[in-house]
Parts: C-alpha cells; structure tokens; sequence
C-alpha cells in the first residue's frame, strides 16, 4: 500500500477518539479564536465576519509561530455544496431547471458513476445509475439530502432507501447534481461556476480544480499524527474540491444573504435532521432554529481541513472559517458565539466534529 494511502487510512481510523472531543465543543467555544488556534495546534486559520450581509476584512490566525496570512487557499470540503446549490437553485429561478422533475429529465443515457470519485476517464472504474433509478429522484432531493443515495460509494450506486423518505447526508447526491447541472448548463461545472459565480462575484481565489497559481499559496492539511496532505483536485468534485480564502467565501455568503427571493427558496420546507437540536436540512443549506429566525450553516471536513459558515437569515449577520486542522472545529463554535450570540446545538451534531 503506498506510504500516503496507508498514512490517511491511519489518521482516519483514529476519527472516533478526534470525534470524541466533540463533547468538549461548549466548553471550548467559550474562548477567543486565538487561543483556541494556539492551543489546538492550528497552524493555519483565517475567517470573516460578515455584519447585516456585509463581509468585514477577513482575519488570520496561527498558533505555530511566525506571521498569519489572510491570503492562505484552504480546501473548504463541503462548503463547496452551498455553492452548487447556489448555482443550481440560479438555474430553476431561470426555469432552466425543475427541482421536482426526474433528475432522468436531464440524464436521458444515465449517470455515469465514477467509484473514486477524483476519476473521470472513461477507463476508470465506473458503474452506469439507470434511467429507472434516476427517474424516482428529483433535484430538490438532492439539495436537501433525501435522495436515499449514499455519503460516498466506491461501488455500484443503489439507493439505501426510497427517494423523499428520510434525510440522510450524501455526498454523491451532490455528485449526482454536479451531472445536472452540467447537463443544463452544457459545461463542466468548475467552468460554469467560474463564469456565472466566481467571476461575477469577485471570487478571485476560488475555484474547483486545482490552478497554478496556489503553488506556494495553498496549506497543507494536518491530518494529525505529524501526517499533513495537500491534494490537487484535476476535477471538479461538487461535493468537496472547493479551493478559497475566507474573504472568497464571505462574498458568496454576502451574495446568498442580498438575495431574499433565494433565502425563501432554502428555507421553504425543509427536511427535519435532528428535532432535539432543532436541525432541519433546506436547499443546499442546513438549518438551526433559533430564536430569531432561521440560520444557515455548513460545515467541511476533508482530510486535514476542517471548516464552518453560519449566518443568520434575519440579521444577515454570520461568519465563515477556514483551517488547515484536523481539530479546528472549535475555532467555529467560538466565533459562532461571538459573531451570533446564542447557543448553538449544531455543534452537538454528532457529524460537526
């Protein structure tokens, strides 16, 4: 087994005992950013502040030493969805695409299902979805998580349950609507956000695949254990390729946050995650009750990063925060108690960790 695979596989058996300290979130949540960062061992973190929907300059930090860069690229892991999302919920507001119509509307031929999911050659390993299958999914199904696919497959794709009847976190949904879109927009999808997101946005940083110009920008990932991993996405992944800086990332928020039209949409049935924390899962979004209205949020773990963004639907108040650690979601649950002062069962949500 080559010495990186075995390596990951090592940190990832280990998740249980990191996961564990989950049970300390509260506690830690009670400390400034900073500390947190030099305790924790976060070499590498930077956030943004956004205020009624307005992102503040973005802020460094480390607890390594030496000067903190705003400029840092970080993997953002699932805070890639939200964007997808938001180009895909772009397209049904143009009736380009119905959210309730067979996803097999778009997929006449099937969906090719590539078993590692970083692969697109025609000779990688792949299975074919029918047209049968596809057609019992909608595109809403896929943005709110109840599509009845799995978090990840390295197998044929089966669905675990029938489409609409439960919420369950999938990842290959999110593959599953990257085909989508791309179908609908007629172009691969790091090439259809970079035009229609990115661009538009001033997103200058950010992007789906890897570019040259992260070299000696982009942090490694610190998995733990004295093991660090920087990946270079050669295709989109739609799920978790997101390359950006926290500035990046607060001027997506900002436009999510300007567009009233589109937070309704989100928000507009969701499906219920978890009653007793008050979690529920909207378009693209999850959803935290709080006391005064709806707050968004999303968090992103890939090997070695972890990352979070929340945001208040009815202030327009929220936060996101990027880090190159494989602890660092602490860093979120205390900005998350500075930047939207309440409590915040999300980060007793087994999978925030």
């Amino acid at each position: 087994m080559p010495l990186l695979r075995r390596n990951i596989l090592l940190a990832g058996a280990m998740l249980p005992v990191l996961t564990a300290c989950a049970k300390d979130m509260a506690r830690l949540a009670e400390r400034p950013v900073d500390g947190l960062a030099h305790d924790l061992g976060v070499c590498a973190a930077a956030y943004a502040v956004l205020r009624q929907g307005v992102p503040r300059p973005p802020v460094a930090v480390t607890g390594c030493g030496g000067e903190p860069d705003f400029g840092t690229i970080y993997q953002a892991a699932s805070l890639t969805k939200p964007v997808v999302a938001f180009a895909a919920l772009r397209l049904a507001m143009a009736g380009r695409l119905d959210l309730d119509a067979p996803v097999s509307t778009h997929l006449p031929d099937g969906y090719r299902h590539f078993h590692p999911v970083w692969d697109r050659s025609a000779t990688d390993a792949h299975d074919l979805v029918s047209v049968r299958t596809l057609s019992r999914i909608s595109a809403r199904q896929l943005l709110n998580h109840t599509s009845g696919l799995p978090n990840w497959s390295n197998g044929p794709l089966t669905l675990a349950f029938e489409p609409g009847q439960r919420w369950s976190y999938s990842g290959e949904g999110f593959m599953l609507l990257q085909a989508v879109v791309e179908a609908v927009a007629g172009m691969e999808i790091s090439a259809w956000l970079d035009e229609q997101v990115f661009r538009p946005l001033g997103m200058a940083d950010s992007s789906l695949v890897w570019r040259s110009d992260y070299e000696g920008r982009a942090t490694a990932g610190d998995l733990g254990f004295g093991l660090r991993r920087r990946a270079r996405f050669r295709y989109a992944v739609a799920a978790a390729s997101l390359y950006t800086t926290a500035a990046d990332y607060a001027r997506f928020m900002a436009a999510v946050l300007s567009d009233d039209r589109l937070l309704a949409w989100i928000v507009d049935k969701p499906a219920p995650v978890e009653a007793a924390l008050g979690l529920a899962w909207g378009l693209g979004w999850g959803i935290e009750r709080a006391p005064d209205g709806p707050n968004l949020w999303q968090w992103g773990n890939n090997p070695g990063f972890r990352a979070f963004a929340m945001a208040s639907t009815t202030s327009k108040d929220g936060f996101v925060v990027l880090t190159n650690h494989h602890g660092g979601m602490p860093l979120a649950a205390s900005l998350a108690r500075t930047v939207l002062p309440s409590e915040h069962p999300v980060f007793r949500f087994p999978r925030v960790a």
